[in-house]
């Protein structure tokens, strides 16, 4: 089996090195990352700048490449370099991704990147603090959210992801032990609130961060909620196809593309 591993936290995150140490033992596994922190990223794609590749020696791993772009870029150049992949792993992400927020995370970014060239995939992400979401999770213990990580990749190697699922996101808390509940949830509708704040630099010169207030109230079924209230390991199953489940006529009717009478 051939494994692609990538992150948005860098290539030098203790995070994507567990998850060599447990992908390792299901099949080859090639990783390419960013060189640096690219959190937050999304599906951006660096098309106006050529892009660099540095070998890492990564142990356990086939190869590895660190690649000063973006997540996308990681796993477009992977399979460029390196062919078709069994199964694609983005993280594990220092970090909770949930919600639909997920679009804005470059670990899911990655996942889902993989997951249009046809390759089964998972985005994985560890809650930790916030503040040591941006470093290389130095101190944190990542064995268990390892453990789950491999159980879930194997389930896919042997039995392949039901049709109409195209990568799962999977977000394991940060006091998980290895018998803590799998459940399977769905996206929760929002995460954070974000604003922008205005700041005055020495010069007089204002200055704007993006901040926002996390939400604290969750749906039951939802991932925020199973991960937040019932401290479970959140499964959700993504199709990338975005298109609305809708009877397309009653958009048809709104934009007036149906008659509504017999002189319409």
């Amino acid at each position: 089996m051939r494994i692609l591993l990538t992150n948005d936290d860098g290539i030098y995150s203790n995070g994507i090195r567990a998850a060599v140490k447990a992908l390792s033992e299901l099949g080859e596994v090639y990783v390419v990352a960013p060189l640096f922190q690219r959190s937050a990223s999304g599906r951006a794609m660096t098309l106006h700048r050529p892009i660099r590749a540095k070998r890492i020696e990564l142990p356990g791993a086939k190869a590895a490449y660190g690649i000063d772009g973006t997540p996308t870029d990681c796993v477009i150049f992977a399979i460029a370099r390196f062919g078709d992949f069994d199964l694609a792993v983005s993280g594990i992400n220092l970090g909770e991704n949930l919600s639909t927020e997920i679009t804005v995370s470059g670990t899911a970014s990655a996942a889902i990147e993989a997951a249009t060239h046809g390759i089964p995939s998972i985005a994985i992400s560890l809650e930790v603090e916030w503040k040591k979401t941006l470093g290389e999770g130095e101190g944190i213990d990542f064995s268990v959210s390892a453990y789950f990580l491999k159980k879930i990749a194997r389930a896919i190697l042997e039995n392949g992801l039901p049709e109409g699922v195209d990568m799962l996101n999977v977000n394991v808390p940060s006091d998980a032990t290895e018998e803590t509940e799998i459940t399977i949830t769905r996206l929760a509708r929002k995460r954070y609130c974000p604003t922008v704040e205005e700041r005055i630099d020495p010069r007089g010169h204002p200055y704007y961060w993006i901040v926002g207030k996390r939400t604290t109230e969750f749906e039951p079924g939802t991932d925020a909620y199973a991960l937040k209230v019932e401290r479970k390991v959140s499964v959700t199953p993504i199709n990338i196809d975005m298109t609305a489940e809708v009877d397309f006529r009653m958009v048809m009717e709104i934009l007036n593309l149906i008659s509504s009478g017999p002189e319409g």
